[in-house]
């Protein structure tokens, strides 16, 4: 059976779960365990050279990393101005991906958006849903939110093309709107028999194509 990347997979039969048998160039075997959505690589750049919050970020190669139910807990060295600081994030972990085959509009209330995590708008929105916080074009404009993002009867409300990438729970509620997807890959190591956990693009990763 022939094989394809994560991401075509995803493409072509429209949904990727968890459970998913898989393999990278250096690892003959893994399991997709979950999926994390996490900033796009130029957002990274410009919040680590700019000494902010690395929330939002993902870091393949973490010093320190606990695998929980439906997190991650990273714990990130990165550069604060001329100081060297520690920072931990608990990161979600879904279950599933959608290609949607309709355009969308969410609630930022409802939706996790990593590249919106620094700023303090959204949090201020994430912190109370439901609870009356009103928004204008005009505070969306001034936090830096995308044009993607308007205000509608007071509340933030992002629309999403036709082809955006769902990112649903263990429930099948969607959580979240495709940024940068990685998949959470398990393994057994070779010698010792311990559960290891890695970070992959959807790209690096290659499963059976069920044509």
């Amino acid at each position: 059976m022939d094989s394809i990347t994560l991401e075509d997979y995803l493409k072509k039969n429209g949904s990727a779960q968890s459970g998913i048998l898989a393999k990278s160039n250096l690892i003959d075997k893994l399991e997709v365990y979950g999926f994390v959505n996490a900033c796009q690589d130029k957002d990274m750049y410009n919040e680590v050279y700019a000494g902010l919050s690395l929330n939002g970020i993902v870091n393949k190669e973490p010093k320190s990393q606990i695998i929980l139910s439906n997190h991650i807990y990273q714990v990130t060295t990165h550069y604060c101005g001329k100081d060297i600081t520690r920072e931990g994030m608990a990161i979600p972990i879904y279950q599933k991906l959608v290609v949607s085959e309709s355009e969308g509009r969410y609630n930022v209330e409802d939706i996790n958006i990593p590249s919106l995590a620094r700023k303090q708008l959204y949090r201020k929105i994430k912190s109370r849903p439901g609870k009356g916080v009103t928004v204008r074009d005009n505070d969306l404009n001034k936090a830096g939110f995308p044009p993607c993002i308007s205000a509608i009867d007071g509340k933030a409300i992002l629309a999403a093309p036709v082809g955006h990438v769902q990112i649903l729970d263990k429930d099948g509620v969607i959580k979240s709107i495709g940024e940068n997807i990685m998949a959470i890959c398990r393994y057994l190591h070779a010698e010792t028999g311990t559960m290891c956990y890695t970070q992959y693009n959807l790209y690096e990763v290659y499963v059976d194509d069920l044509h």
